[in-house]
């Protein structure tokens, strides 16, 4: 069976959506699925169905727990067979996220406790040992590296696949870009087989795509290097997933060891748990599971207690979100409807296109590489303006005001990349620091990214890249109209606030709006997104014309040793 791509559009939960804007009413055009998927009607639909039979798990005996325990338990195997992973392999639902995975999995083998127990720990040690060094020095010494895991981390990471092991028992080796800006797999076979870590437990954790660049990881090709010295071989595949086929057993060398997956980014995909995927290998069942509780004990008396061996059931302690585990393998199975082939050849189709538009624009650059044989059709971009750039906040903000485009601004959670892709040493890194922790928080530097769905038309995908161009060519001119909050880096129109009704009505006296029975005015616009898109267009160029008339002020943060790199003309 097979589902048109014309159904899915039109089942999209906020297709057309219009909302308001400083420069009147704007149809949403949605591009940043790269931090969140979007909601489909039928797959609402459907588990509002479900929910009619909803109970808790943990029990057959009646006719709701029955359907509930093995509705999860038929959306595991789902889950399983999107991967290739039947065979051996292991679901654990972990948190919202792939963050939640990654956690889960580094407990499991047993290098992070919280941060809080670190303290426990260390002052039980400082007074068995009667030292005086703090848990942060023990750690950080090189006779306590010498036997704690190591863990093998790639060049363009985000911060929960950098932040979790740093925070973890382990010592953590960074492998470095190419030339060519692509992960150095020389340096990886170097280092992963260096003598001082022969004996010790290591770890390989790469992001299987950046959600920046969009560069995708050769994670075959390192899964063999990472088994052929004895290293676990772990992706996190949160930016990519929703795009790329996924094989836990490959080959004998070229397998996972485990995945982390964040099914909200696919398409339908919001409000869905995390999911880690694990080879049994990996899992050592003659201790305790990961966290204790409800479900996973066959014998609890006042004088002892046995855990159940189901790793699946040991590892879901208390309520699972049953829902939401129902919710990951119905988009993980409509991805499979789709097709991988159809998926991948839309988006190399628009990867294409959008890099040779926007390589013909002089003052737009594009970071990362920009080889579309190895990339998604993900975009980081910077613009410049005469010996400076336009301030991301402020593009993301009017591509929003004027076109109603959704992109996002900042480091995209990947800021050891961003210095490596911004060109920022260590020195000016340091004065960055300084000034956002004294509050300046605007002069965080960083990009505009967007990125284009296979659900999106051709119309769409040429539209976000003429809105692009027009600002690439015009956006300064509107810097007249905006006001910059230094401490919060938010810039907003000047003559027009714009009501957030969602924000300012949200409750649950608004929800009963929605009772059956009531009517509910839903705002339609009834031109096609086409014609909007004109329309929205020419009145840009139309007010870019009168704004052409004004003197531009131009401004620039005039502090001591202040990195100065973008221009604004009102602040507070």
């Amino acid at each position: 069976m097979s589902i048109s791509f014309e159904i899915l559009r039109n089942e999209l939960i906020g297709k057309n959506y219009i909302f308001e804007t400083p420069y009147g009413e704007r149809m949403m055009t949605y591009a940043d699925y790269t931090a969140s998927g979007r909601t489909l009607n039928f797959i609402e639909n459907y588990l509002l169905e479900i929910q009619k039979s909803y109970a808790n798990t943990h029990t057959e005996d009646n006719y709701t727990g029955k359907i509930m325990t093995k509705l999860l338990l038929k959306s595991e195997e789902i889950i399983k067979r999107h991967v290739n992973g039947e065979k051996n392999c292991f679901v654990i639902p972990a948190g919202t996220g792939a963050t939640g995975a990654i956690e889960y999995l580094a407990k499991i083998l047993g290098i992070y406790i919280p941060p809080a127990s670190k303290i426990v720990i260390g002052n039980i040690i400082k007074e068995y040992y009667k030292s005086n060094k703090s848990i942060d020095e023990i750690t950080k010494s090189p006779e306590y590296l010498k036997h704690v895991p190591v863990v093998f981390i790639g060049p363009y990471e985000h911060h929960s696949n950098i932040l979790i092991w740093e925070e973890g028992i382990v010592e953590l080796v960074e492998i470095g870009l190419t030339s060519q800006g692509t992960i150095d797999l020389y340096e990886l076979k170097e280092k992963i087989s260096h003598e001082k870590y022969k004996d010790r437990l290591k770890v390989g954790s790469f992001s299987a795509a950046s959600n920046v660049t969009g560069i995708m990881t050769p994670v075959y090709k390192i899964a063999g290097i990472l088994h052929e010295n004895n290293a676990f071989a772990c992706f996190d595949f949160a930016a990519c997933a929703p795009y790329v086929e996924i094989n836990m057993n490959k080959s004998n060398k070229e397998y996972f060891d485990a995945i982390y997956l964040a099914p909200h980014k696919f398409l339908g995909g919001p409000g869905s748990s995390g999911i880690l995927v694990i080879n049994e290998k990996i899992y050592d069942n003659t201790i305790p599971p990961t966290v204790s509780g409800g479900g996973t004990v066959s014998y609890v008396s006042p004088y002892a207690y046995d855990y159940i061996n189901d790793v699946e059931l040991r590892e879901m302690a208390g309520t699972p979100g049953i829902i939401q585990v129902i919710k990951a393998a119905l988009v993980m199975e409509l991805k499979d409807m789709i097709g991988m082939e159809n998926i991948e050849s839309i988006e190399k189709h628009y990867t294409k296109i959008v890099l040779n538009r926007l390589k013909k624009i002089k003052n737009i650059e594009i970071l990362g590489p920009t080889n579309e044989e190895i990339r998604l059709p993900i975009f980081s971009i910077k613009i410049k303006h005469k010996d400076k750039y336009i301030h991301p906040k402020f593009a993301a903000k009017l591509l929003n005001d004027l076109f109603g485009i959704q992109t996002r601004a900042g480091c995209a959670c990947a800021a050891p990349y961003g210095h490596r892709l911004l060109d920022i040493s260590k020195e000016d890194s340091l004065i960055f620091r300084h000034f956002i922790k004294e509050g300046l928080t605007s002069i965080r530097p960083g990009w505009i990214r967007f990125n284009l769905h296979y659900i999106m038309t051709e119309k769409e995908v040429e539209f976000i890249c003429d809105a692009i161009e027009f600002f690439a060519c015009y956006g300064h001119l509107f810097l007249s109209e905006y006001i910059l909050d230094l401490k919060s880096g938010e810039w907003n129109h000047m003559s027009h606030n714009v009501s957030y009704k969602v924000i300012e009505n949200f409750g649950v006296k608004e929800s009963l709006r929605f009772v059956k029975g009531n009517s509910v005015n839903h705002r339609e616009e009834k031109n096609t997104p086409v014609e909007e898109y004109k329309k929205y267009l020419y009145q840009a160029k139309k007010l870019a014309k009168q704004l052409e008339k004004r003197d531009l002020e131009l401004k620039t943060l005039q502090y001591d040793e202040c990195p100065s790199w973008f221009y604004f003309i009102h602040s507070k």
